[in-house]
């Protein structure tokens, strides 16, 4: 249990497989294609500021990873701990990331949450953000497909 205080940090390459190990204990967050470590690295160095973690000395109780690609914000794995969920972790590492992708320009964010992780879907609605309904989410896997294919 933590007893002091939590600290919000730029998470840092050497934090990857404490991410990642943090990561694969929520059930629902879903670790897939893109959060290998070289792909992760890519991605905090494009976005220093937006990438950040919750920790109580070394250990690591939280994440969320905010991307900026000049047209929309993008916040991926917004994560604390199943022993430390409800205690408005959560709500503080995404009030920081919204603060910091305002600070780079960002005028709307969105996030993805999968339909059956209702516990994400009930703290993304308490804190005001809009379900959408509008529209539907297509992807493409590059690593399925050979160049010429494209």
């Amino acid at each position: 249990m933590v007893t002091g205080p939590c600290r919000i940090e730029r998470a840092d390459i050497r934090d990857l497989p404490l991410l990642l190990k943090l990561w694969r204990c929520i059930p629902g967050l879903g670790v897939g294609s893109g959060d290998e470590e070289e792909s992760l690295r890519l991605f905090m160095e494009r976005n220093p500021s937006t990438c950040l973690v919750l920790k109580y000395g070394e250990c690591l109780l939280g994440t969320v990873l905010g991307g900026f690609d000049g047209r929309r914000g993008y916040i991926y794995h917004l994560a604390v701990h199943p022993d430390y969920q409800g205690q408005g972790y959560g709500r503080e590492l995404l009030k920081e990331v919204l603060h910091e992708l305002r600070k780079l320009g960002a005028p709307k964010i969105h996030l993805f949450a999968f339909n059956e992780n209702q516990l994400a879907a009930g703290f993304y609605q308490s804190q005001g953000w809009e379900w959408r309904r509008d529209i539907q989410v297509f992807s493409w896997d590059m690593g399925k497909w050979k160049t010429e294919d494209v």
